[in-house]
């Protein structure tokens, strides 16, 4: 495993629907948007549920839907792959969607908050757990060079 660990929902096991990362893994999220100017970086940022901690991803939006001769007066479709590496030293805990801000390519600055443009998401949570103690065992060893 290179770290890098996906998890999937289980709606049973707590606020966090069983996502559980330790330092060096990393959170993968998609997120489909729709809108009418050119977006230049959107972030999405997890904040702790008891502390003023914060985790955030960030990336330019990939364009899904077709381009037209009017595409400033349509909506149109996009889709961003952010992720977030849990970093060295996190507070550990439950990481819920707190916001979701957004840059266009004009400079216009603006952000959708759980509680009013993203309501409908405030399933979306995960936890950071503490790294378990661990010393590798060494399964081979061999000399490569003939």
């Amino acid at each position: 495993m290179n770290g890098k660990v996906e998890h999937r929902a289980n709606h049973m096991a707590g606020p966090h629907h069983g996502r559980r990362y330790m330092a060096g893994d990393t959170v993968r999220l998609n997120i489909a948007l729709v809108h009418k100017a050119n977006l230049k970086e959107v972030r999405v940022v997890f904040a702790h549920e008891n502390r003023d901690q914060s985790l955030m991803g960030r990336g330019k939006p990939r364009l899904i839907s077709a381009k037209s001769d009017h595409a400033a007066y349509y909506p149109r479709s996009s889709i961003l792959e952010a992720e977030i590496t849990i970093p060295r030293g996190v507070t550990p805990g439950v990481y819920k969607l707190d916001r979701i801000s957004y840059e266009t390519e004009g400079g216009q600055l603006g952000h959708l908050a759980v509680e009013e443009e993203l309501l409908g998401t405030a399933w979306m949570a995960f936890e950071v757990v503490r790294e378990a103690p661990d010393t590798p065992v060494v399964a081979d060893i061999e000399f490569t060079d003939g």
